[in-house]
């Protein structure tokens, strides 16, 4: 992690409030900062004498810079510095057309000056005043770097927003004598060599640039052998059977809770094994929504397990029955049946569920620190405190009354029972009405419930990758489809018939053999799943491959570290460029990745935070795997016995066949372009 300033005053301008600048300020801020690369911006003017007496004082890495008044707005642009007279003498060009702070020049005279833009590192005003104008920024864009923001919260915007300027925040200061304070307005950027090119190239992603040493990727021991990996994403490269796949092999078995798709695990030859392992995942797929869904129905099915209306009408027929043999058997009463216990009903014994839900509640707002300030507005904590206490003083005045109605129930079903022995009386049936009719209303309630989820209904549509997934609810249409979804030998033919009876249906589910009762609620409503492509079409075969991939990557968020074999060796590089690359560096923000590949999609493309570069040498007739490391900007990658080899060079032939044909692929392209 580099620290960079690229917004430095040195010299006072007609554009700036006048100050004496100190070289001693500027570098105590340097040191202080602990800033590793400054650049010298001054307002439409560059001051080479002072520039080589800065270069030579402060201890940092110094670039030659100006900000250059363009029309709609300001441009820092900054030189590698290796053609200081030249760069001096376009500067002045600058000086002359801009001689006064209401001047300034066009992009076409911007153009004239610096006939090679590319050259620079370009960081135009972007949400910060004078803002360039979306115009300027249009006839630009291929030069322009990163764009210049005033504040940590837009940094922040920037980064999210994929439509914005990679950011960047620089302290815009002027270096006097009076200074003593320095804000932390600087960047950190991703990167191992302080230099021009890598800069620019760090400056090209937002994964790359951080507003402090925190936030960035981090390094940890891979193998205990020297080598070390980014918390980011790391690409290892290296010519055929070099050791990149022992490499990773070694990396799994070293870590636990590793997500590790091997090379073409997920291209499969086979038509037909291929459609049922999608098959096979759709299903999963579908288990988890079902179940998601259905939940509350579940609760509801749960509650019913106890309603058994028949057993009600029993107890309700034998109730009537005894109360009448027992009026018609009142002249034979005795001295056992006419004690008041023998004919005593039992207390209610009820339940504080509720209560105790409303403790719960009141507690959780009292105890919730998130949303504190806004409840603190309407209720005051200490009235909730006093509700919470009162509310707890209920619930053990209950919780004890009811304790007392259980202990006197056992007491006098005790002495009923006594009583029932020595007399030829008839007793009354116990009986709880109350409950009788409750359960009649669940009962009703349970049937409108279950028949109103049966209606037909799109319930989620989500867009994934350029996927559809659609599910749908509607009703069963037969006994082969339970059977089906049951995935077993199990026969619903009996249970069907009473299937438009949500609570007959239910009973006649208990009476199936083998059927698991937690599993009863997936039976009443018919949840279609289905994964079509970006047209609303059915998949292909290579599109279930591709979502597979997908799938793949995005359920490693529920591991340490992810490691990928050559994913290019089963899809085409739109694939891997448009959908793979954006998911793959979404996840490396929260979790190491390390992929190996042979592809420039992937290996250049995706723009890595590390690369390990893999390459066999034969020492005594033995093979020997050398590894070398480095950051994608480095000029060399470091071996793990301090060998340096040259970066450009291994990329060049790992990704792209070498320089030459590199080359000629280029000019076929142009060719073809032209």
């Amino acid at each position: 992690m580099k620290r960079i300033d690229f917004h430095v005053h040195t010299v006072s301008t007609a554009s700036d409030h006048h100050f004496v600048f100190s070289i001693e300020c500027l570098m105590k801020y340097v040191e202080t900062m602990e800033i590793d690369s400054i650049a010298i911006t001054n307002h439409n003017m560059f001051d080479l004498s002072q520039f080589q007496e800065i270069k030579n004082q402060v201890p940092t890495e110094v670039f030659p810079g100006i900000e250059i008044d363009l029309e709609g707005g300001h441009l820092l642009l900054v030189a590698d510095g290796n053609e200081l007279h030249d760069f001096n003498n376009k500067c002045k060009l600058v000086s002359d057309a801009i001689p006064t702070k209401n001047d300034f020049i066009s992009t076409s005279k911007l153009k004239q000056i610096f006939p090679d833009l590319s050259k620079y590192i370009l960081i135009p005003h972007y949400e910060k005043s004078p803002k360039i104008k979306d115009e300027t920024l249009l006839q630009l864009k291929s030069f322009i770097t990163a764009g210049e923001v005033s504040s940590q919260k837009k940094f922040k915007y920037c980064l999210k927003n994929q439509e914005s300027l990679v950011p960047v925040l620089f302290g815009d200061l002027r270096f006097h004598e009076q200074r003593s304070v320095f804000p932390t307005r600087q960047t950190y950027i991703d990167i191992g060599e302080v230099t021009h090119s890598a800069i620019k190239n760090g400056l090209r992603d937002k994964n790359k640039v951080f507003l402090s040493k925190e936030d960035g990727h981090k390094f940890f021991d891979a193998l205990g052998n020297g080598l070390r990996l980014s918390t980011g994403l790391n690409i290892v490269l290296g010519e055929r059977s070099t050791g990149k796949s022992f490499t990773l092999d070694r990396i799994n078995n070293e870590f636990e809770n590793v997500k590790y798709i091997k090379q073409f695990s997920l291209l499969e030859r086979d038509d037909e094994a291929d459609n049922k392992r999608f098959n096979d995942l759709l299903t999963k797929k579908q288990s988890i929504f079902t179940r998601d869904y259905l939940n509350e129905l579940q609760t509801v099915i749960d509650d019913m397990a106890d309603v058994d209306l028949e057993q009600n009408n029993q107890s309700l027929e034998k109730y009537i029955s005894t109360l009448i043999k027992s009026a018609q058997e009142s002249e034979k009463a005795d001295s056992y049946s006419k004690s008041h216990l023998f004919s005593e009903s039992n207390f209610n014994v009820g339940d504080s569920v509720n209560l105790k839900a409303i403790i719960d509640s009141v507690t959780n707002i009292i105890e919730n620190t998130e949303y504190k300030e806004i409840v603190s507005q309407h209720v005051s904590i200490n009235s909730m405190k006093n509700l919470a206490i009162e509310l707890m003083k209920k619930y053990a005045e209950e919780t004890s009354e009811n304790l007392k109605k259980q202990y006197l129930n056992d007491l006098i079903g005790n002495i009923k029972r006594e009583l029932q022995v020595h007399t030829a009386a008839t007793p009354i049936q116990d009986i709880d009405l109350y409950s009788i009719v409750m359960d009649r209303k669940k009962v009703d309630k349970f049937q409108a419930i279950v028949n109103t989820a049966k209606v037909d209904k799109e319930i989620s549509k989500k867009d994934i990758q350029g996927y559809q997934i659609v599910a749908n609810r509607k009703a069963f249409k037969g006994a082969q489809e339970l059977k089906t979804l049951s995935g077993r030998r199990l026969s619903f033919s009996d249970a069907f018939g009473s299937y438009n009876d949500p609570y007959t249906y239910l009973k006649s589910l208990k009476k199936i053999t083998g059927l698991e009762e937690s599993e009863h609620y997936k039976y009443f409503i018919n949840i279609k799943y289905q994964i079509l492509n970006g047209h609303g079409f059915k998949v292909s075969g290579g599109e279930r491959s591709e979502f597979r991939m997908l799938q793949e990557i995005s359920d490693a968020q529920q591991f340490d570290i992810l490691l990928m074999d050559e994913p290019e060796s089963s899809f085409d590089n739109l694939f891997l460029m448009n959908k793979v690359n954006e998911l793959i560096k979404d996840i490396s923000k929260n979790m190491p990745v390390v992929i190996v590949t042979h592809n420039s999609t992937v290996g250049a493309s995706i723009k890595p935070d590390y690369i390990i570069y893999t390459r066999k040498n034969m020492e005594d007739n033995k093979i020997k795997y050398e590894i070398y490391s480095g950051h994608p900007s480095d000029k060399s990658l470091t071996g793990l016995n301090g060998e340096l080899i040259h970066n450009h060079g291994a990329l060049l032939n790992c990704l792209e066949a070498g320089q030459e044909a590199y080359e000629d692929r280029g000019q076929g392209y142009e060719i073809l372009k032209n």
